[in-house]
């Protein structure tokens, strides 16, 4: 009421009504971003709901329908007289209760149903004749593959879809059997369904299809919905179903809407009291400083004349009393130095270091000061000194220091002293430059000379001796003449004088004659000296000896075409020798082919057996590689390892015969050392013009090829395609944007929970790392990790993954949650880094987290590369208190030797035998074998892709441990993985 009250005091205020204008704006704008975000945030959730639901009921719908390819299996290794059909059929559904028929219909006549309780107006129906089903029955026959029917009101009541799967007998006529039918009542399905994806109140869906006469057919439908805000499709072979939904928000979740709008208002209205309260102030103190600048201003004007002398005179004023020890300066004193005087001490204390001594220069520090105690001593005329002393930017500023004691009225000395401070900094410069210059003159190495307008020589330098022979006194009074070689004839000079009298200079190389008679070229630069009037007064000349610039030249010319260490020409030539060879096969409508060779595990052999046990492979390679080719070809050592052979006029045939020759020859043991060395090689071929028509495009392309011989195994050749371009462009493009994912805020972690089978209750997540680019869209891990390998960005979203999941297990820890293990996955590259366990440790400190709630998953195939460095890894992880887990055990291969000496806390089941468990006897076997071998070692077991309850029940009769997979949940955000922990924890509580 206060605030109220003061607002009415206050009249309108132009500025102050804009702010509250700008407020009301920004306040409006806010809510409504805020409002939009939590309706985005809903309809993602609704997607994902809806998206969950489809797969659902796909799973179901596609699950069930499957038997009916197990009866036809027994009917087709059997025969439709011999198979018991309701005793297999009641053994199917015993798995299956979803389904409520199995029939058999020879010739689309329906003669065997089971069970036949309930469905008997089925037997003797003719699927061809009647009209509400003859259509599709037709096209499932037609189509020769099971068909999804319906859904429709059924035969023997209700309302479903039936599958029917057409049964073709196989013989020398193969001809149509009859329908295997498997029907369903949709209503359960669809309400269990409905109630565990659509329990929400706001939610508003209808379920429908295209049914074969063109017309919607409603399949499920809430009573209010209206208008569908998304849709969804699911596929159902020709037979599609969609899914619209829209959300209606009850009153509960739009009031934040209304408290922000309604606070923003609020915050608006105070923001404008403020504003006018601030106005009314500011222009009371406007007033008043008004008043203090009139009275003030004529005191400045006078200050400020006075302050125009002392500075135009560029000298700063002193005082010293000797009494006190005290030294009074100027402003312009330390300005000079550019420094701000309120900076040092003028109060009349003992202040001559801190404001002389201290700042002058080290070098001069001792000469300065006896210089002034000399002088205070005999103060008798003038005091002078110079000394430097330091500029607040670093620099040093020479001064001449002058000054004069005060004398009494009969003549005695007092205590005082002053003078002043002079910046002779410039002056310095400019004795420093002529010093310099003299010294550049004597002292370089250039041969220099000056003569006077008529090339009459005045001066020499050192360099000038020592390359001609001569004194300076034999040749001063000379002309130049005297060096002339006579290997330049006097147009040659008439040029050189013309070109100094145009341009004021002239350069160029020459030769001249030492005083023993010796040629020697030299590089020569004469100028013009000028006067300030523009006359001529002297001629410049400096010169320098290139012979040994020449012989170099020549060795610069061979190192700038050919490789020092095999002589065989480099990428400079290669280029030349490319385009001149492309030249002629244009002309003469020819081919020509580049092969990128490759020697494989080149570096190791460089890192294990020396540098130059290296280099000797690469020559005798050269020379091997040298001998294969003919006087047309060109062979290149582009750098380290990489051979590019050129070969002209020829096709893609001779070229890959040539491939082959070299890949044998260079794996023919090399004898460097005491055991013979073996060595392959990859080669990628380019064939001109298809592959390319310029060098840039045929190596590049060739190298993409080479690249992908590596890939198939090495020690082979691979030709170009253009499917190799995209996809080098494709992991390309993943690479540069996976250098960015992380700042752009791309990278996302979703947790899979994991249930322990014997305690029967949730323990843990699995951290899973995803990317979703906003133009290339989902990126599956399974594409982008092996790129972050190859391109060292492995270790980079390894610690990325390591401090979101530390960071969100320390949320879930904060929220009052039971204690879970996090599951986090370590790649091969990762957990070959040397600080590994010390970055793991500092993110657990930083988090203040217990290490036995993290879990490293680590493949076999990292801890199997390096066994003896995997252990001593493993062992300082467990010793640290972290768990550690096998992950995809199976997959690899693994040493039980050293498997038994790792101090492992898990072995997890990778899902491809989990998959085909419960069919599959082999994988079942593994599966058994692998749950043994876990309890013989002590360690425990999780098996992940686990499905169905089948596939829980059969791992837990097995016993294994723990499961991971859809069956139990699948992988979710963080927000939806704090909600599966509350739900759980509640269950278990319950």
């Amino acid at each position: 009421m206060k605030t109220l009250r003061t607002l009415g005091q206050f009249k309108a205020h132009p500025a102050a009504m804009a702010l509250l204008l700008a407020g009301l704006l920004l306040n409006t704008a806010f809510v409504w971003y805020l409002d939009t975000q939590r309706t985005e945030r809903q309809q993602l959730a609704l997607a994902q709901t809806a998206q969950s639901f489809l797969n659902q009921l796909q799973l179901r719908l596609e699950r069930n329908f499957t038997t009916a390819y197990a009866i036809a299996a027994g009917i087709m290794q059997q025969g439709n007289e011999h198979i018991d059909f309701s005793s297999y059929a009641k053994e199917l559904l015993a798995y299956y209760p979803d389904i409520q028929a199995i029939s058999l219909a020879p010739q689309g006549v329906i003669e065997a149903v089971y069970p036949l309780t309930g469905n008997e107006a089925l037997l003797g129906f003719d699927m061809f004749a009647h009209p509400g089903q003859q259509q599709e029955a037709r096209r499932a026959k037609a189509a020769g593959e099971l068909r999804l029917n319906g859904p429709f009101s059924l035969v023997q009541g209700g309302f479903g879809v039936v599958g029917r799967l057409p049964l073709v007998v196989q013989s020398e006529d193969p001809a149509f059997w009859g329908f295997i039918n498997v029907t369903l009542q949709l209503d359960p399905i669809l309400d269990s369904l409905q109630t565990e994806f659509f329990q929400s109140p706001g939610v508003r869906f209808h379920l429908w299809r295209q049914a074969p006469d063109q017309s919607h057919q409603s399949i499920r439908q809430h009573p209010q919905f209206h208008q569908p805000e998304q849709s969804f499709t699911l596929p159902l072979a020709d037979n599609p179903w969609q899914l619209d939904l829209h959300y209606v928000p009850s009153w509960q979740e739009r009031l934040p809407f209304w408290l922000e709008l309604v606070f923003g208002l609020l915050s608006s209205l105070m923001l404008y009291g403020f504003a006018l309260f601030y106005l009314q102030m500011r222009g009371q103190r406007g007033l008043l400083a008004h008043q203090v600048t009139e009275r003030t201003q004529e005191l400045q004007q006078t200050l400020e004349r006075y302050r125009s002398f002392v500075q135009a005179s560029d000298t700063g004023g002193w005082e010293y009393d000797q009494s006190r020890n005290f030294l009074k300066c100027s402003r312009e004193y330390f300005s000079m130095l550019g420094r701000d005087r309120q900076g040092f001490d003028q109060s009349g204390k003992d202040n001559l270091a801190s404001c002389w001594l201290d700042l002058i220069h080290p070098d001069d520090v001792a000469a300065a000061s006896q210089a002034f105690l000399d002088y205070l001593q005999q103060p008798i005329g003038l005091y002078e000194s110079q000394f430097r002393m330091r500029h607040q930017n670093g620099d040093w500023v020479w001064v001449l220091s002058r000054g004069r004691t005060l004398t009494g009225i009969d003549g005695t000395p007092s205590s005082i002293t002053v003078g002043t401070h002079i910046d002779i900094s410039r002056q310095k410069q400019s004795e420093l430059k002529l010093k310099l210059l003299e010294q550049l003159f004597e002292q370089s190495s250039e041969g220099m000379l000056i003569t006077d307008p008529e090339q009459k020589i005045l001066l020499v330098n050192r360099a000038f001796c020592q390359i001609s022979g001569y004194t300076a006194e034999e040749v001063q009074g000379k002309t130049p003449s005297i060096l002339s070689s006579g290997k330049h004839d006097k147009s040659f000079y008439q040029a050189m004088q013309q070109a100094i009298q145009r341009h004021g200079s002239w350069q160029g190389e020459i030769w001249n004659r030492r005083k023993n008679g010796e040629l020697y070229p030299e590089w020569l630069s004469i100028s013009q000296i000028l006067n300030a009037k523009g006359q001529l007064t002297h001629y410049v000349a400096s010169f320098s000896d290139i012979s040994s610039y020449k012989q170099d030249q020549e060795k610069l010319n061979f190192l700038a075409h050919f490789d020092s260490l095999t002589q065989l020409p480099n990428r400079t030539l290669l280029l030349d020798r490319t385009e001149q060879a492309i030249q002629r096969a244009k002309r003469n409508h020819s081919q020509l082919a580049m092969l990128f060779i490759d020697l494989d595990r080149f570096k190791k052999i460089n890192d294990s057996l020396g540098h130059q046990v290296g280099d000797e492979l690469l020559v005798q390679a050269a020379q091997r590689l040298k001998s294969l080719t003919r006087s047309q070809d060109t062979l290149s050592r582009l750098s380290s390892d990489e051979f590019i052979l050129l070969l002209p006029d020829t096709d893609q045939q001779a070229a890959g015969k040539l491939a082959g020759r070299i890949l044998q020859t260079l794996q023919t043991p090399y004898f460097l050392t005491r055991d013979p060395l073996s060595v392959s090689a990859s080669i990628g071929i380019a064939i001109y013009p298809a592959d390319g028509d310029n060098f840039f495009d045929l190596n590049k392309h060739a190298d993409i090829a080479m690249f992908q011989a590596k890939e198939n195994g090495r020690n082979s050749y691979c030709f170009f395609t253009a499917g190799m371009q995209s996809q080098f462009n494709r992991s390309l493009q993943l690479e540069n944007a996976l250098r960015h994912a992380i700042e752009r805020d791309q990278l996302q972690l979703v947790y899979q929970p994991q249930y322990c089978l014997l305690q029967q209750r949730l323990t843990g997540f699995e951290a899973l790392l995803r990317w979703q680019h906003p133009e290339l869209g989902f990126i599956s891990p399974a594409e982008f990790i092996p790129i972050a390998e190859s391109s060292g960005l492995m270790t980079k979203l390894g610690d990325w993954v390591l401090q979101h999941a530390i960071q969100q297990q320390k949320a879930w820890q904060q929220a009052g949650f039971e204690p879970l293990v996090m599951a986090i996955n370590l790649s091969p590259v990762q957990f070959r880094q040397p600080d590994l366990l010390s970055t793991i440790v500092n993110q657990l400190q930083l988090a203040r987290l217990p290490a036995n709630q993290i879990e490293l998953e680590i493949t076999e195939s990292a801890m199997v590369d390096d066994a003896e460095k995997a252990i001593a890894t493993v062992n300082a992880i467990r010793e640290a208190g972290i768990q550690v887990a096998i992950d995809d055990f199976g997959t690899g291969y693994s040493s039980l030797s050293y498997l038994k000496r790792f101090k492992l806390n898990k072995l997890k089941i990778d899902q491809s035998f989990v998959r085909d468990l419960l069919d599959d006897q082999d994988d079942r076997a593994i599966v058994t074998a692998i749950i043994r071998l876990a309890q013989s070692l002590g360690l425990k077991t999780i098996a992940e892709g686990v499905e169905t309850s089948e596939h829980q029940g059969l791992l837990q009769q097995l016993g294994c441990e723990a499961i991971q997979g859809y069956h139990y949940g699948r992988p979710m955000p963080a927000e939806a993985a704090t909600a599966f922990i509350q739900q759980a924890f509640a269950q278990q509580q319950a």
